[in-house]
């Protein structure tokens, strides 16, 4: 998602106080910048994922030397990090073909252990790794931290240096936004005058384009960090191709920029080389990404696709202003086209698969089915601000006054806050839900990225009844409403809550991510929140933490901590 200054600048427009919001300040500064580099040759570090039972990928990228063709690499897997008990091990080619990267699904392992990994070439030998695989059988405890949407100019990834720090993670969920296409646009200030702005300085369009991306964001000593000390669950957003992708399109694919089709799967090309994710199946698309991965008897993982395979375009509200204020124009817009029941968002053979998937789940008694998803699939309207934006204020706006005035006339339709998202096509989620309530699937954990703002929703059908619960984090280090407002977002916060019956919590303020620990009994969602992203320098604290239970058929909010007596008070729907 790119948030759009139109948006922002509707934000700014409200006027007046809010309670204050939660802020405890928890360990010392921290300094992200304080990790060594990588080794010589290998000067990307290593990573791991998708991993399974018997197996977990694991990657690396040889540094050529002028004048090379080719590169022989050696790897090895071992019980210890001496590497004195190698378990799995071999010798592999890279080239200028594969962009100089190594990708190995590593096989032989046990369930259930951890294991350490590096690759050797004739110039030296990289960092060392540390992976686990997925265990078989009971589970008592698993260990997640979510991650979504970190952009390069808007700031450190101080978020990915703080859970690193922690090292008790049993993997990353990355939700997609790994990486943005933009050239050196829009970098903040701080950016800017760090020197820290995309490479190359031109949005990215060529496979060289996207290679350079990924290899500048490689080289960012939190991200080597992170991914070397647990295996990656990653999914892509929109960023990764470009702005608002969609099947056949992308908002910010413009005229003169080639052909999509050639530029989506160039992007793909790019992300599979480059990240440690397993490739699809042969005979299969590069978007066939999905892929689920059972964490024993404790949850099923899926983690979806939701961009480049099926979904229709998505639209803005304010072009069809006219017609939305007429109520018979509204009705007609909503039967043509924001509910026409051809708009797809993952497409009938993921759906087949997803529901498969959490129906077996469902079948050998699992307590949780865990969504790994891009964007909220809770519903999330704009709330009503005209009695928050006076003419006064708008006036105060200059350029952006008129638009600003449409979107507060707007407000009173309550119409989504984004259409990009789930809410963007609701015939599409109605009928996820209907095919898996069906195998009697009505209690999934949705994971959720791309808002750049903590969520905790209840997730509903179109009947009312709960399918399931969803926790939205927060952005690496992309800008979010607080970067361009301050203090009147927090009272933007507290009226989405109000106002939208399935939001219990709301925070747009800060940076962060997730800190999700999943029991038989219950699920702990910790949204851990920095107070920096300008400076590698940075506070981490607890913004708020939440219980989740079984409840009947689904799930339930238990209990919440770290909310002011307000949030408190709205998260209870006392308010």
């Amino acid at each position: 998602m790119d948030f759009k200054i139109s948006r922002r600048a509707a934000l700014g427009a409200f006027i007046g106080g809010g309670a204050a919001a939660c802020r405890p300040r928890g360990p010392a500064t921290l300094n992200s910048s304080e990790r060594s580099g990588a080794n010589g040759t290998f000067e990307h570090g290593v990573a791991s994922g998708d991993p399974l039972s018997d197996r977990v990928i694991i990657w690396t990228r040889i540094t050529p030397a002028l004048n090379m063709n080719s590169a022989s690499v050696e790897w090895q897997v071992s019980n210890d990090k001496n590497f004195d008990d190698i378990v799995s091990s071999g010798n592999v080619q890279t080239s200028p073909a594969k962009d100089w990267t190594v990708k190995i699904d590593a096989d032989g392992l046990s369930p259930n252990s951890w294991y350490y990994y590096r690759f050797k070439s004739q110039e030296g030998t990289s960092p060392i790794g540390k992976t686990r695989t997925l265990p078989d059988g009971k589970v008592n405890k698993a260990r997640f931290a979510v991650v979504s949407c970190a952009n390069w100019q808007h700031g450190y990834f101080n978020p990915y240096d703080h859970i690193a720090r922690d090292g008790g993670f049993d993997a990353l969920l990355h939700l997609g936004d790994y990486l943005y296409e933009y050239g050196i646009g829009g970098a903040t200030d701080a950016m800017t005058a760090a020197g820290r702005l995309h490479e190359p300085r031109h949005e990215i369009l060529t496979l060289q384009d996207y290679r350079t991306r990924h290899g500048q964001y490689r080289t960012d000593p939190s991200l080597q960090a992170i991914t070397a000390q647990m295996p990656m669950i990653a999914i892509w957003d929109d960023h990764e191709s470009s702005n608002d992708s969609w099947k056949d399109g992308a908002g910010n694919h413009q005229e003169g920029e080639g052909n999509w089709n050639s530029r989506k799967e160039i992007a793909m090309r790019a992300y599979y080389e480059w990240m440690p994710v397993r490739d699809p199946k042969p005979g299969t698309g590069l978007e066939f990404l999905f892929r689920s991965f059972e964490w024993g008897e404790l949850a099923t993982l899926a983690a979806v696709e939701t961009r480049l395979m099926a979904r229709s375009e998505s639209f803005e509200f304010e072009p069809f202003a006219e017609q939305l204020f007429d109520p018979e124009g509204l009705e007609k817009f909503k039967a043509e086209k924001w509910f026409d029941p051809a708009r797809e968002m993952m497409g009938k053979i993921q759906v087949d698969w997803l529901v498969k998937t959490f129906g077996q789940s469902k079948k050998d008694g699992k307590p949780w089915r865990l969504l790994v998803n891009q964007v909220l699939l809770s519903r999330t309207s704009t709330p009503d601000t005209t009695p928050h934006i006076t003419d006064e204020d708008l006036k105060k706006l200059g350029e952006n006054e008129e638009f600003i005035r449409l979107k507060r006339d707007m407000s009173p339709l309550r119409l989504p806050m984004y259409p990009d998202s789930w809410d963007g096509y609701p015939a599409a989620r109605e009928r996820l839900f209907n095919a898996l309530k069906g195998t009697g699937v009505e209690d999934m954990l949705v994971v959720t990225g791309d808002s750049h703002e903590f969520w905790a929703n209840d997730i509903t059908a179109d009947n009312g009844e709960n399918v399931g619960v969803e926790i939205g984090t927060t952005s690496v280090s992309s800008i979010t409403s607080g970067d361009f407002i301050g203090d009147p977002a927090e009272q933007f916060a507290l009226l989405v809550n109000k106002e939208n019956r399935d939001v219990r919590y709301y925070n747009p303020l800060y940076k962060g991510y997730v800190d999700l620990t999943l029991t038989p009994s219950k699920a702990t969602a910790r949204m851990i929140a920095v107070d920096s992203v300008d400076s590698p320098e940075y506070t981490a604290f607890r913004a708020a933490e939440f219980e989740i239970k079984p409840s009947g058929d689904s799930l339930k909010f238990d209990s919440a901590e770290g909310l002011t007596p307000t949030q408190q008070l709205l998260f209870r729907g006392l308010v």
